[in-house]
């Protein structure tokens, strides 16, 4: 039997130190999780002991700042007294470290968020007093999360113990594992004068700061000797010259250097006068760097808000970004075999489609995502960056990819002219390139040379290529008619125009008569069926129709994938059709068979993130949604939504607006985004704010059909029911009939409206279509009313089974599938 403390049951042990044993542990109450530390036992009498050690806790829970944990409750139950904070997944800096150097990016990123913690908690007058890298968190998202503030109590130094014995090097010149432990701090990363007055200030805090900087840097403690030899000893850190930083980082720019060392000067008033300052001094090394460029798909700096407040989101939201983009360790940085096909350039007559380009490059891309070694990045990504105006290579530089595949082409009477050029972004030269003209534009044969080129020359470069066979299936078009070429290219470049932009009946209309157009003619032809497929399902999507649109979609895919079996594109909207119908057990096995064979595909983790997501499933959906992000880190404010959605299922509020601040730091407009930031809102009982937002979305982008029935349920709850019943209308009932996240949030709103009978109908439909999500099912506080509903009651023990059944499934399933591509 778990033992229960309040209303706090723990879970697992999670360690213990100095200052006590740490738990994880479920806030029954709130139902999210949290770390609950047992406070250990002294020799100083219980009653001064809570009195000290409860008082500062209780001053630390002052600290509200994103890279502050935060406590939530001190208490105490017969002699034991207890502190509840912030669960914080992740990795704590000191196994980071322990992988050897850091990257710049990350050191600067972690630094400048440590320092402003640091500047929040010196503001109130408090200080961290044992500030080392195991008090440090860096999240699965990149947000650093400084622990156990103000906890480490004021002891004169006489009572520090040592254990020289339990000290030991991993390797030589390696970090030292600091076990010597004072019961005021840890003797590695204590100041100077420290061991002297034994007094905390801003200015041993920042001396720590600096020790850490450090050790990021150069992986090993700044006193640590050449040959090995373990540094601990109080006379080393108050006598002692840190080892240079140009002897075994000869790197690291001087700037950054420079700090460091001043962090390390040996007379408190020699450091920065507060952590703010060294904030600002590795803003400006950033900034100076021009490292801000080197992540993000936009020129965010263009959207920054006006707000104060909005300002230091979306400050933080970038570091935290930066932070994850980077967190490898400089040795152990795997370099992925990245191209990114940019749009095709038209040199011709302005009235060619103006995303023409767009799919050209994207029927390329698709081509060369078939080299299993070879991760390719979609031209459809750079929707939001000026490639016109850009430098290919300055381009590859800014999305982080090895290779640029660039072109033009010239549309004339007499046919096609086509140029490409291979780019080695690093190298910052030209690879391959090649000149194509054709009397009448055949899209197949132009995918074929210039994918058989790209091939040849990405294989010449040793660098680990393999090409697998991917020859055409029996019965497929070896070549396409021009005019189907060009219908198809046109087709593509409308059905991205309604996805990515414009979200027009008439655009997807427009797409549809075009795909059809072409199988019509080409019925060999397998991604004229799959974009016909993806066509129909975006009717269902937005609204527009319901089930004769999803068996359109099925006959598409279908017909596509007997042409061409390993059509990456067919096989996943598939899934998505699927699931549509309910069919989810078949939808986990052709999740499975493309984790099997196109694991470096984004989109491949990105719908096995969102079904594991909808299975309750949360840590293997944040993984799914990690390898996504890496594979294509500008698709990222769609992930960053994904995310915050799985820790809102959790109750982690705090880790959910940190990954919606970084998404929203990159794309302000974002309507999945701001739809997200308003539930926050609404979770949180602020209603007003919640429907400023979701009105401004509507108002933005009418098709969101996801914020009604959220808008409908913050109309209730503030008492305006006639309003909220006007938002529930036809397009909305038709995209809860296919869609089992719309019909959970229909359910929902029903739900708080009162009436049982439509919450109970749409909930049924939800889980029909695959939403299964049995742990927030269980819990969500909006179907309180429903908890002694005889009903609700049996659709959850009926979930609880499938619920079972498919961790169980999915455990099996995952098995099989490598856990790196």
């Amino acid at each position: 039997m778990k033992r229960v403390i309040e209303h706090y049951e723990l879970v697992r042990k999670l360690g213990s130190g100095g200052s006590g044993v740490v738990y994880l542990a479920n806030d029954t109450q709130l139902m999210r999780p949290v770390v609950l530390k047992i406070l250990r036992r002294t020799t100083l009498p219980m009653e001064q002991m809570r009195t000290t050690v409860l008082r500062e806790a209780r001053l630390a829970s002052a600290i509200e700042h994103p890279n502050v944990c935060a406590i939530y409750e001190v208490g105490e139950e017969g002699e034991e007294a207890f502190i509840v904070m912030q669960y914080v997944p992740g990795q704590s800096l000191d196994k980071i470290i322990a992988q050897g150097p850091a990257s710049l990016q990350l050191v600067l990123s972690v630094g400048i968020q440590i320092a402003d913690g640091l500047s929040a908690a010196h503001q109130l007058g408090i200080f961290h007093r044992d500030l080392k890298p195991a008090n440090v968190m860096l999240t699965d998202g990149g947000l650093v999360k400084i622990l156990d503030f103000g906890l480490a109590r004021r002891l004169p130094p006489e009572d520090a113990e040592f254990d020289p014995s339990k000290t030991a090097s991993p390797r030589a010149g390696g970090p030292a594992k600091a076990t010597y432990t004072a019961r005021g701090g840890t003797i590695a990363y204590m100041a100077p004068e420290q061991f002297v007055t034994g007094q905390s200030s801003v200015q041993s805090d920042i001396w720590a700061l600096g020790i850490i900087l450090y050790e990021l840097v150069s992986g090993r403690h700044p006193f640590a000797r050449p040959d090995g030899e373990e540094f601990q000893s109080i006379r080393a850190i108050q006598y002692a010259d840190p080892v240079s930083l140009t002897e075994c980082c000869p790197d690291v720019p001087p700037e950054l250097g420079s700090v460091i060392f001043r962090c390390l000067e040996k007379t408190p008033q020699e450091r920065y006068s507060s952590a703010a300052d060294v904030r600002e001094a590795m803003k400006t090394i950033m900034k100076a760097l021009q490292i801000e460029t080197g992540i993000i798909p936009g020129d965010a700096a263009a959207n920054l808000p006006v707000s104060p407040a909005e300002v230091e989101k979306r400050s933080t939201g970038f570091l935290s970004m930066l932070a994850e983009r980077f967190r490898e360790s400089a040795a152990t940085q795997a370099k992925q075999n990245t191209v990114l096909v940019l749009p095709f350039q038209n040199l011709g007559a302005a009235n060619v489609a103006p995303l023409y380009g767009y799919a050209l490059a994207d029927a390329i891309g698709a081509r060369l995502a078939r080299m299993s070694s070879l991760v390719v990045r979609p031209a459809s990504a750079l929707m939001s960056v000026p490639v016109q105006q850009l430098d290919p290579l300055a381009i590859g530089h800014k999305l982080l990819v090895q290779f640029v595949l660039a072109g033009s082409f010239f549309r004339s009477e007499q046919g096609f002219d086509l140029n490409w050029q291979l780019l080695d972004v690093p190298g910052e030269s030209l690879k391959a390139g090649g000149a194509i003209s054709v009397p009448s534009f055949d899209l197949v044969s132009v995918q074929n040379e210039i994918c058989t080129e790209v091939f040849s020359s990405l294989q010449g470069l040793g660098q680990g290529f393999v090409q697998k066979s991917q020859g055409f299936p029996t019965g497929r078009s070896e070549t396409l008619a021009d005019t189907s070429s060009e219908d198809y290219l046109q087709g593509r470049a409308m059905l991205s125009a309604f996805m990515q932009r414009t979200s027009s009946r008439s655009d997807l209309d427009r797409a549809r008569e075009l795909f059809e157009k072409v199988v019509a003619n080409d019925p060999n032809f397998a991604p004229a069926w799959s974009g016909l497929g993806i066509t129909h399902l975006q009717y269902v999507r937005y609204g527009f129709g319901g089930q004769m649109h999803v068996m359109a979609a099925r006959r598409a895919f279908d017909q596509a994938l007997e042409i061409d079996p390993g059509s990456i594109e067919a096989n996943l909207y598939r899934v998505y059709m699927l699931l549509s119908r309910g069919e989810k057990e078949s939808a986990r096995h052709g999740i499975e068979h493309l984790l099997l064979t196109s694991a470096n595909n984004s989109d491949v983790h990105m719908i096995a993130g969102m079904t594991l997501r909808l299975d309750g499933m949360y840590d293997e959906a944040m993984e799914q949604f990690n390898r996504s992000l890496q594979l294509n880190p500008s698709n990222a404010p769609v992930i960053y939504n994904h995310r915050a959605r799985v820790y809102q299922y959790q109750n982690q509020l705090e880790l959910a607006g940190d990954e919606l601040a970084k998404g929203l730091s990159l794309e302000p407009r974002h309507p999945l985004l701001r739809t997200s930031v308003a539930y926050q809102h609404m979770r949180k009982g602020e209603m007003r704010q919640a429907i400023e937002i979701l009105e401004g979305v509507i108002r933005d982008d009418a098709s969101m059909r996801i914020a009604y029935p959220t808008l409908a349920m913050c109309y209730t709850q503030i008492g305006e029911r006639e309003r909220a019943a006007s938002l529930i209308e036809e397009g909305s009932l038709a995209a809860a009939q296919v869609d089992s996240e719309m019909a959970y949030r229909l359910a929902t709103y029903f739900a708080v409206e009162g009436d049982e009978s439509e919450a109970l109908h749409w909930l049924r439909r939800a889980i029909y279509l695959g939403n299964e999500n049995y742990p927030w099912f269980s819990k969500n506080p909006a179907w309180n009313r429903l908890r002694a509903h005889g009903d609700f009651d049996r659709i959850l023990e009926d979930l609880k089974k499938n619920f079972r059944r498919n961790q169980k499934n999915w455990k099996r399933l995952l098995e099989r599938v490598p856990r790196e591509a």
